[in-house]
């Protein structure tokens, strides 16, 4: 090849990320903390303490609790005051059913999208992380699997608006998910059901899979209520 040939290849753009700033990843560290259990209902957040433990400024921070107040899993007071929220019934009985609602629909429309098929043979592969997490007894791997299983599902929706409402409820649940994966064979219990939803989705029986995916969230929901850490 010449030097001129050289010279006028196309060159591949180099790939662009947008770097974290230090509040989005105290954000993510401290949603972790509460999702997991680390840092439980009632705990109060002290900036200073949390900045000094990470070894940071107190600016980022309070920004990244003030997110985490807007998502709900921190409640503020007076004099810049946050507080790990409690987990109650009233928010379940508020959540869960508009989940339970946009679940059943979402599979609904995937199953009647271009990408029906593609999307279950995904959803298959997704299934065995989740297998494997339920036979080594890895709570913690099973909630990350089967997120990742939710995460392919909402992002294989064609419906934008849709999309748009279960991400914003994905955060406010994520805890309450945890939660009860933490409860003695309950990811057991959850891989035979999304294990029944795949192999309805597919079939392509758009009313059975619709309903396997609004019982699964419904059945959270009084699995969830029964807990002694919910307040009632």
């Amino acid at each position: 090849m010449t030097k001129t040939a050289l010279m006028e290849a196309p060159r591949e753009p180099p790939a662009f990320t947008v770097p974290e700033s230090l509040s989005q990843m105290t954000e993510r560290y401290l949603e972790a903390e509460i999702i997991e259990g680390r840092l439980p209902p009632g705990t109060r957040l002290n900036p200073e303490e949390i900045a000094k433990r990470l070894g940071i400024s107190k600016s980022p921070v309070r920004e990244a609790l003030i997110l985490l107040h807007r998502e709900g899993l921190v409640t503020s007071k007076p004099r810049s005051v946050f507080i790990v929220s409690e987990i109650s019934v009233a928010d379940l009985h508020e959540i869960y059913p508009i989940r339970a609602a946009l679940n059943a629909l979402m599979v609904k429309i995937i199953i009647s999208s271009v990408a029906a098929a593609a999307t279950a043979e995904r959803l298959t592969r997704l299934l065995e992380p989740m297998r494997q997490a339920v036979i080594n007894g890895d709570i913690l791997g099973y909630f990350h699997a089967n997120t990742d299983f939710y995460k392919v599902m909402m992002e294989s929706c064609p419906n934008g608006r849709l999309r748009t409402m279960w991400r914003k409820l994905s955060s406010q649940v994520a805890r309450f998910r945890f939660l009860l994966m933490s409860q003695p064979g309950h990811i057991k219990q959850s891989f035979r059901e999304h294990e029944r939803l795949v192999k309805a989705m597919r079939a392509g029986d758009a009313d059975r899979a619709s309903k396997l995916a609004e019982c699964i969230i419904n059945d959270s929901l009084a699995a969830l209520v029964k807990l002694p850490q919910v307040a009632k």
